[in-house]
């Protein structure tokens, strides 16, 4: 068992860069990340500091958000930021959902591209 940001994890999740109540984090080989659960003010700079960690040591910066049921502000603000450092260049949002989408249209921040 390893702990992974406060929660006990089999070390067979090697995928796995965080996990809290609300979220989960898991990458791929190529350094892609797909979220899974929430992202709101309690979590979003937890959540920007495991990405950060993991950017640095990788040319990836893909995220897939399929399975994002929830954002708010802050926590894109949160994802935002980090378009700047490490990365440089956006952040590629892929499966984004309708309602997402049409908030980062509306929004129309140069952090994210959406696929």
């Amino acid at each position: 068992m390893m702990t992974v940001n406060g929660s006990f994890e089999s070390t067979r999740n090697k995928n796995l860069l965080y996990t809290d109540p609300q979220l989960s984090i898991r990458t791929s080989v190529d350094g892609s990340v797909r979220l899974i659960g929430q992202i709101d003010l309690t979590n979003g700079d937890a959540i920007a500091g495991a990405l950060n960690k993991a950017w640095t040591k990788s040319d990836a910066q893909d995220v897939d958000v399929a399975e994002l049921r929830f954002i708010d502000l802050y926590g894109l603000r949160a994802l935002a930021l980090l378009s700047d450092s490490p990365v440089g260049h956006p952040i590629q949002l892929n499966n984004v959902r309708p309602a997402l989408r049409k908030l980062l249209l509306l929004l129309d921040w140069p952090a994210f591209t959406m696929a």
